[in-house]
């Protein structure tokens, strides 16, 4: 829908910038019991949406950011930051485990170098810097690892679309990097968790949001396909593995969060049954 989307039910009030993304109507979905106003990032520049929010979240990113050098312009977030640094609600940065170095990647933990691993990588970390010199405390940025949702969609950033889509499409999932190859898939419900918590509790600082764990993509791919009911798994290796694995020990101790074991496994499965059900 376009517009503003208001959800009753709580004392916090939470702005919500980012309509079309996955991960912000995801949030929106599974909190009706909160005070949120969603809007898309064309709406967020009307300052007087800040009016009594208590906190801030932002699931957009201009698309110019992600392969290119950094552009002031098309900063979403310095934008929005600007408006929350004079109306005073906390603000929730959605950024990414590409932050670290590539080197890094290995149990990265936020108070390693934050220098970036490509241009997304770089330019999130660029507008972390920009953020906290503007809000200080009153910042909390998230680094995901991959995020896995219901999400059978062409195209996509995301691990997860890739793999969903291509078992629709086509009734298998060709891998172009070893099945072997592991990374820290996070369920999209816990990422949904971690962006309450921060929201609600307005944690300052930086927090990676992962299970801690890493995950084969040959398990993972299994793991969908198992929900499906069908599938083909196939395997043509011709990218580097991009490994990688979170620590989470800091989400853990201030907030409280663990994602538990087995739970990547139930989200894909879960994830596989949606699509068969929209055969």
């Amino acid at each position: 829908p376009c517009g503003i989307l208001s959800i009753r039910m709580s004392a916090a009030e939470t702005i919500v910038v980012g309509q079309s993304s996955l991960l912000a109507r995801e949030f929106v979905a599974r909190h009706a019991d909160l005070v949120l106003r969603a809007v898309g990032h064309a709406e967020a520049g009307d300052e007087t949406l800040y009016e009594g929010a208590r906190s801030v979240v932002n699931f957009a990113f201009a698309p110019g950011l992600e392969n290119s050098p950094y552009e002031a312009a098309l900063d979403i977030d310095l934008r929005i930051a600007g408006l929350a640094a004079r109306r005073g609600p906390h603000y929730i940065m959605i950024s990414s485990r590409r932050v670290y170095a590539r080197e890094a990647q290995w149990n990265a933990a936020e108070s390693m170098p934050a220098p970036g691993m490509d241009a997304y990588g770089r330019n999130k970390a660029r507008v972390e810097r920009e953020l906290r010199e503007r809000l200080g405390e009153r910042l909390t940025i998230l680094r995901p690892g991959n995020v896995i949702g219901y999400e059978p969609v062409a195209g996509r950033r995301r691990f997860g679309a890739y793999l969903q889509h291509q078992l629709v499409a086509a009734g298998r999932i060709l891998l172009t990097v070893d099945p072997a190859a592991r990374r820290d898939l996070v369920p999209l419900e816990f990422l949904c968790r971690a962006v309450r918590e921060a929201a609600l509790r307005r944690l300052p600082g930086a927090f990676n949001v992962g299970t801690g764990r890493a995950t084969s993509v040959g398990a993972a791919a299994r793991w969908l396909m198992e929900g499906y009911g069908s599938g083909e798994l196939r395997c043509e290796a011709t990218q580097p593995a991009d490994e990688f694995q979170l620590d989470c020990t800091r989400l853990r101790e201030v907030s409280g969060l663990a994602c538990g074991e087995g739970a990547v496994a139930q989200a894909l499965r879960e994830i596989g049954r949606r699509l068969a059900g929209g055969r």
